[in-house]
This record gives C-alpha cells, sequence and structure tokens, in this order.
C-alpha cells in the first residue's frame, strides 16, 4: 500500500478535522435518519414495550472556508421530540471556527462548540446504528465548548488532539456550567497500513448540577423526613480509552475498553422533630459515593457487494461498581453484557464513500448481570439519506 493510501486509510478511519473546502465555498450538507424501534423483553416483538417511528436525526450543517487558514462551521440537530407541542425540537450541535497554526503544518486552534475527542465517540460513524458505548453510558457528550489543538502528525502517521472544555457537554452553556474545566488528550497512529492504535483520556475536577440524587424530593424513613437537594456535584472525574481498528480487505474490527470514575457528592436535609410530632428544626448532611466503571465494546464488520453490503455484530460488557458503606459492590442490575447483529445495504453512496441513501437493521440483547432480570432486545430499521452541495463564490 503506498504512502497516500496510508494517509487515505487514516482519514477514513478516524474523524475528519479538517474541511477541505476552496477559499469562498460553501458547503450545505443534510443527515436525516428515519427510524422504526420495537424494544422489548425476552424477544416478545409482538407485544413490545416501545414499537414507534420517528426521525432520529435532522442535522443541518453550514460551512464556509473564509480563506486556507480560516473555516467555520455550524450544524443544528432538528428532531423528533414529544416534549414540546410541536412534536419536534431543535439543537445546537457544533459552531466553531478553525485557525490554522502558524508554522506548524496542518494543526488548527479551533475554538467553539466541537467534538469531544474521546475514544471513539467522536469518529463513530454509525456503521452500527446505535450509539458509541461512551455516548451510550453517558460518559461524556460527543460534543462540548471548548478550546482545542488539533490536526495530522506528519507522513499520515495519525492525529492529536489537546483540549480544554467545559466538561458538561453540548446541551449545557448556562448556570448548569461550572468553574472547573475539563482537560483532554487524544492521540492516533497508523504505524501500518490496516491498523490504527489510539488512547484518550480526560480529567475533571468537578462536574456541576444537572445530576439528580437517585432519590429527590422529600422521603420518610423510620419517622424521620428528609428534603434530598438536587445539588449533586461529580469530582475527581477521570476516564482513559484505549482503542483499535484492524482493517485488511473486506473484513474490519473495531475495538474499544473504557475506564471512568468519579465521586459523587450529595447532601438532604433531615427534618427534626419534637415528641410532640412537631418540627423543631433541620440537620444538613454531606456524604459522598464512589463510582467506576469500564467496558469493553468490539464491533466486527465485512463489507461486500462492491461496498453496496455490511454485515456487522456487536459485543460489549459494562460494569458499574458502587460504593456501599466503604465498599465497592458490582451493581448488577445496571451492568450488563450486550450482543447482536445486522446489515446496511447502501443504495447510493456519496463522494468518498460517505453514505448517500442506506438502509439499517440491527438487533442487539442486553443481558444485566442479575440474572432475575429479563434481556431487552432491541430491533432498529432505519433510513439514513444524507446529501450536501458546494456553492462556489460568485464571481464578479
Amino acid at each position: 500500500m503506498s504512502r497516500k493510501s496510508i494517509v487515505l486509510f487514516g482519514v477514513a478511519i478516524l474523524a475528519t478535522v479538517l474541511f477541505a473546502l476552496e477559499p469562498g465555498q460553501t458547503e450545505l450538507e443534510h443527515n436525516g435518519w428515519f427510524r422504526y424501534t420495537n424494544q422489548s423483553s425476552g424477544f416478545k416483538i409482538t407485544d413490545p414495550s416501545i414499537s414507534r417511528f420517528s426521525l432520529e436525526r435532522g442535522y443541518l450543517r453550514f460551512s464556509y472556508q473564509w480563506s486556507p487558514a480560516f473555516f467555520t462551521k455550524m450544524t443544528v440537530d432538528i428532531f423528533s421530540s414529544d416534549k414540546y407541542p410541536e412534536g419536534a425540537t431543535v439543537r445546537l450541535k457544533e459552531a466553531y471556527a478553525d485557525i490554522a497554526l502558524p508554522g506548524v503544518r496542518d494543526f488548527n486552534l479551533t475554538a467553539g462548540l466541537q467534538k469531544h475527542y474521546f475514544g471513539l465517540i467522536y469518529s463513530w460513524d454509525y456503521t452500527h446504528p446505535e450509539k458509541s458505548l461512551a455516548d451510550d453510558q453517558s460518559v461524556c457528550a460527543s460534543a462540548d465548548y471548548g478550546l482545542t489543538i488539533n490536526g495530522y502528525l506528519p507522513s499520515g502517521l495519525g492525529e492529536l488532539q489537546l483540549g480544554v472544555y467545559n466538561g458538561e457537554g453540548y446541551k449545557y452553556a448556562g448556570k448548569y456550567v461550572n468553574t472547573s474545566p475539563e482537560l483532554l488528550g487524544n492521540i492516533r497512529l497508523t504505524p501500518f497500513p490496516g491498523i490504527a492504535l489510539g488512547v484518550s483520556m480526560f480529567t475533571n475536577a468537578a462536574d456541576q448540577s444537572h445530576y439528580k440524587n437517585d432519590k429527590k424530593g422529600r422521603i420518610t424513613q423510620s419517622g424521620s423526613t428528609f428534603f434530598m437537594n438536587a445539588d449533586t456535584t461529580n469530582k475527581n472525574r477521570f476516564a482513559l480509552a484505549p482503542m483499535f481498528k484492524l482493517a485488511f480487505g473486506p473484513v474490519s474490527l473495531l475495538g474499544e475498553y473504557i475506564s471512568y470514575s468519579y465521586t459523587r457528592y450529595f447532601s438532604y436535609y433531615k427534618i427534626n422533630f419534637d415528641s410532640a410530632g412537631a418540627v423543631t428544626d433541620s440537620t444538613l448532611t454531606e456524604k459522598t459515593k464512589k463510582y467506576s466503571f469500564s467496558g469493553l465494546d468490539l464491533v466486527p464488520t465485512v463489507t461486500l457487494a462492491k461496498r453496496s453490503l455490511e454485515i456487522f455484530g456487536r459485543f460489549s460488557i459494562w460494569d458499574r461498581k458502587e460504593e456501599h458503606d466503604s465498599e465497592t459492590e458490582l451493581n448488577k442490575d445496571k451492568s450488563f453484557i450486550r450482543y447482536g447483529a445486522g446489515f446496511n445495504y447502501h443504495l447510493i453512496r456519496r463522494e468518498k464513500g460517505k453514505p448517500g441513501l442506506e438502509f439499517q437493521f440491527a438487533w442487539t440483547r442486553t443481558q444485566p448481570k442479575n440474572s432475575a432480570i429479563k434481556p431487552t432486545d432491541a430491533l432498529l430499521a432505519q433510513v439514513r439519506f444524507e446529501w450536501s452541495t458546494l456553492i462556489n463564490k460568485p464571481e464578479l
């Protein structure tokens, strides 16, 4: 394989951080995912707990190349939601500017709402139509507000990102963002054709506020009344994610291991009563609880029929450990093994192999490690339609 092919391989399996437009060009792009979901317990697909059609994604992307050294992009997501009477909602997903670093070839300073360069979450291309493991288990958001230095290493060796983010994710930009920034580093290498290796990490001294206590509001236990505060903070957040991808001919294997931990701080007021049952005062109690998570995600894929057909599998493990009375225990209800398979059929591909018009089907079974809980089966059938167009700068 030539050096050029190595570079293309790296670009194909890694995220695209630079946008190759000519100065003065604008690109408009739409990504639409129309999905049917059937979810049931123990594969009772004729008696499902969920059976619905929805528009899972409606990205509108606007990109503009101001000059060879200055690029801007904005993405909004318009998708189905029953939170509002209109039946849909709009979410800002990207809004950033790339500025080329003087004297450092192929590296940019990116400022704004941008990709969160952790593990596989930022380069997950939805060959499997469900989310990456880190996204699915809320380890972090796929995008966040911040500053990054990012770009490609020389000779097609890989890519590198160093960043500082809010740490709360793209859904929060106001009162729920605290003063503790998240620090992130990510590197991916393509030392040989068909092999990519990488590792990323982030740390955050404190996350803030939008987490709720497991028990909120007012509860009564043993005659005492407690008022739970929704002021939970997660401190000492740390996550590490080695990844790999092997691709030889029509066969590829994508894999990721995740380790994530934090300590949750929370508090509650205990309402005190006198012997007559009248309220006398309240006592504030502050507590901590440690959480640790680990997981493995593997996605093998075989591409056939001149790249029209992709057959994939998926195998995931997720362990959630919680502190109880100074002892750390596995929460078997929220730990699981997940496996499944499916296929994609591309009716139309765009340039560089991007999806144009595609049908996707996937089945996954999630079995909690508490064997008393029945497995959950999910069937997804989806039409994915994506297009883009270039608008050249008008000649004067």
